[in-house]
This record gives structure tokens, C-alpha cells and sequence, in this order.
């Protein structure tokens, strides 16, 4: 049976939650006084349920739904052990029961177990065959060819869903010296600015060849001087010095590679570190769009999504156990 947390969440009228237990009083007065809420928990709790539309709802009430559908459970009657032991029929007396044990699944559900000690005590029995533990083998093997792939949400879908909950502590997503560059942009540490400094990676990009275009001379910057200036098809070196030299000569392919959109940081850097005696601010724009493509890639890489096998038990059909699909 398929359960809508969101649909709970809305109809409860609780302002935001907390703690489990706020969740829980919200439930109990809509359980009193919703008589259509009653039957759908009552029939969940009987016939196995899974939780949709649980992204847009805080964890808490989440969490809050899963112990109310345990508890009415318990409540309507504990599911009996699936456990069978068959008894040696020569022997008179059956072997004395232990008190049964309880277990409780992920999912909050409690289940009677029997426990059965069956090693033999003499030699004749040893080649007792344990029906319990064939039938366990015979669901496992059920159990684990009922999975089925899903698309599963990307490491930075969740850490974004996640980011503003103070109950969920974040991963360090960024390297130590990626997260120190980008705080001299202005980076404030949060996910959503970071998406956004991003996205200004094409407007830096651009704003950076126009700045690179519009250099017509080099200027000696203390004496104020012109040691080179640009002509229609060559440039005027009017100070024939070495640094002179190389800057023009790195300017021509710098602009070369700009063009064709090459940004491969070791040769650009090369041509800016030319270039920095004479245009100020230069290489500090291209330290910026090195910084900004970096943090790109790293998103780019946590924003794949994440295949999930879903191993669901075979009597409820109901998702008991997520992992992901490596390979």
C-alpha cells in the first residue's frame, strides 16, 4: 500500500517540526479526528506500506510516520515467526523451548523469533537436517532476485536537500585549498552560492578574452612609458628588451588560444605570467576562472546520479533495504 507522508504532513497542520515527538502529537490528534486517515494507517499497517513523496518533508515527521505504522502494528497483532522445527519423532519428549526473542527490522517492525538449539547430542543425529535454515536459504535467494535498479539521487542532490537541516551533518564535498581559493571570491560556504559563482564561470570567461582584445600597448608601469604598441597587422616594439619581446609574442598566443576556446591552464598561465609587468589584474582574473572551472568539474562529478538496487520483502512487497550499484 502506497502511503503519502506529504499528503499525512499537510492534513496534520502542524506548524514546522522539531523532534520525532512533535511529529507524533501531530498524528495522534489527526488519527482521532480523520476517520479516512484512521482506515488507510490501519490498512497500511496490516498489508505492508511503502512512504512516498517523503523528499519535500522534514526527516522528523518522516521518521514519525514509520514509528506510528511499527507501533499500530504491534498494536494490531504481532506478525508470528516464520520459523518451523521439526522434532526427531523417536524421541518421547520434545526438547524444552526457549523464551522467544524479539527482533525489529529497519523499518521498525517487531517479529517473534524462535529460538531452537538442534545440534545433535548423539552421534546417530548428525545427519539431522535443519529445515529452518533451508527455508532461510530459499527466501534469501527470493528475497535477492526481487531487486530491482533505480536511479538514485546524485551526492549533490542529497547534500542540497539536506544543506539547511541541522540535524544532518554535511560532508566535506570540496578539498581543503579549492574551498580557500574560492573564498576569495566571495564564496560564503553554502551549496546554492556555490551553484551560483559557478554559473558566473561563462560571463568571466568572456569578460576575460574582451579584456585580452582590448590591450592596444604595453606600458611600463612606474615611468609610464610605451614600450610597445599594436598596429594594424604587427606591433611596434619601441623597447626592444627581452620582457618586451616576450609579452608580445605571448599576447599573439594567448589571443590565438582564447579563440579557440583553449584553457588549458599551464600554457594560458604561461602567456599571463608574460603579460603581468604590463596589464594589472590580468592574472588574478585567470586565477578566478581556474578556480571556478575546478569547482565545475567537482560538481559536475557529484551532480551524476546513483544507481540503488531496492531488495523489497517478497511477502508486503515493501522496501526494506537500499544500496548502491557499483559498476
Amino acid at each position: 500500500m502506497v502511503v503519502s507522508v506529504l499528503a499525512l504532513r499537510q492534513a496534520a497542520q502542524v506548524k514546522k517540526v522539531q523532534s520525532v515527538e512533535e511529529a507524533l502529537e501531530g498524528l495522534r490528534k489527526l488519527w482521532k479526528e480523520d476517520e479516512g486517515v484512521r482506515k488507510l494507517l490501519e490498512e497500511a499497517a496490516r498489508h505492508g506500506y511503502t512512504l512516498v513523496q517523503t523528499k519535500d518533508v522534514e526527516p522528523a515527521f518522516v521518521a514519525a510516520v514509520r514509528t506510528a505504522l511499527a507501533k499500530l502494528r504491534e498494536r494490531l497483532g504481532e506478525k508470528p515467526s516464520t520459523l518451523r522445527v521439526k522434532y526427531d519423532p523417536k524421541r518421547k519428549e520434545e526438547r524444552s523451548k526457549p523464551k522467544p526473542m524479539t527482533w525489529e527490522s529497519p523499518e521498525g517492525v517487531r517479529y517473534t523469533v524462535e529460538v531452537y538449539d538442534l545440534t545433535p547430542r548423539e552421534e546417530k543425529y548428525w545427519g539431522f537436517r535443519d529445515t529452518r535454515v533451508e527455508e532461510a536459504a530459499k527466501w534469501v535467494e527470493q528475497f535477492l532476485a526481487a531487486s530491482e535498479v533505480q536511479e538514485g539521487p546524485s551526492v549533490l542532490e542529497e547534500a542540497l536537500e539536506y544543506e539547511d537541516n541541522p540535524h544532518f551533518e554535511r560532508e566535506d564535498l570540496l578539498p581543503e585549498d579549492l574551498e580557500a581559493d574560492l573564498r576569495l571570491l566571495g564564496w560564503d560556504g553554502t551549496l546554492r552560492s556555490l551553484i551560483a559563482l559557478v554559473e558566473s564561470l561563462p560571463a568571466r570567461e568572456k569578460e576575460f578574452k574582451e579584456r585580452v582584445r582590448s590591450i592596444t600597448a604595453l606600458v611600463d608601469r612606474e615611468e609610464g612609458k610605451v614600450l610597445a604598441v599594436r598596429m594594424p597587422n604587427s606591433w611596434e616594439i619601441r623597447e626592444a628588451s627581452k620582457d618586451v619581446v616576450n609579452a608580445v609574442l605571448s599576447l599573439g598566443l594567448l589571443t590565438e588560444a582564447l579563440e579557440k576556446e583553449d584553457w588549458r591552464t599551464g600554457e594560458v598561465r604561461r602567456y599571463v605570467e608574460d603579460l603581468k609587468p604590463f596589464v594589472p589584474g590580468l592574472m588574478a582574473s585567470l586565477n578566478a576562472i581556474a578556480t571556478l572551472r575546478r569547482a565545475k568539474y567537482l560538481l559536475d562529478e557529484l551532480g551524476r546520479g546513483r544507481r540503488v538496487a531496492v531488495y523489497r520483502d517478497p511477502s508486503t512487497g515493501e522496501p526494506v533495504y537500499r544500496t548502491p550499484v557499483i559498476g
